[in-house]
């Protein structure tokens, strides 16, 4: 499953960098830790997790940056999660993992985004 896993961080990673929201992947993943160190349980903290990524999509101003920063936000929880107005995740491929996979996932596409920043600040 970790080949899987790897794999979907990777394409995370690459939807990243084609779409240039390389700068708000570590805030995503503050919401995720904090969503699931405040849950009691698995479904409670994907609850709350896409419940977070939805409320602050409605008001960006939370997220403080300008505004290319709140744009890249938005096109993250509408266009790559499809987060909407009930807060559901329609990405099923992201929605059925676990939360140590959801973290997992965003931690690797993470690394994936550092590293091509780093690579392209070293050409």
């Amino acid at each position: 499953m970790k080949d899987g896993l790897y794999d979907m961080a990777v394409n995370m990673g690459q939807y990243f960098v084609k779409n240039k929201l390389t700068n708000i992947l570590d805030v995503v993943i503050n919401l995720f830790e904090s969503a699931r160190k405040t849950s009691a349980n698995e479904n409670e903290a994907k609850t709350k997790f896409f419940s977070m990524l939805n409320l602050i999509n409605k008001d960006p101003f939370m997220l403080g940056g300008g505004k290319p920063y709140k744009e890249a936000f938005k096109k993250f929880v509408e266009g790559y999660l499809s987060i909407f107005k009930n807060a559901e995740c329609r990405n099923r491929d992201f929605a059925r993992l676990t939360t140590d996979e959801m973290f997992y996932v965003l931690c690797w596409a993470n690394r994936y985004v550092k590293s091509f920043e780093h690579s392209k600040r070293s050409s």
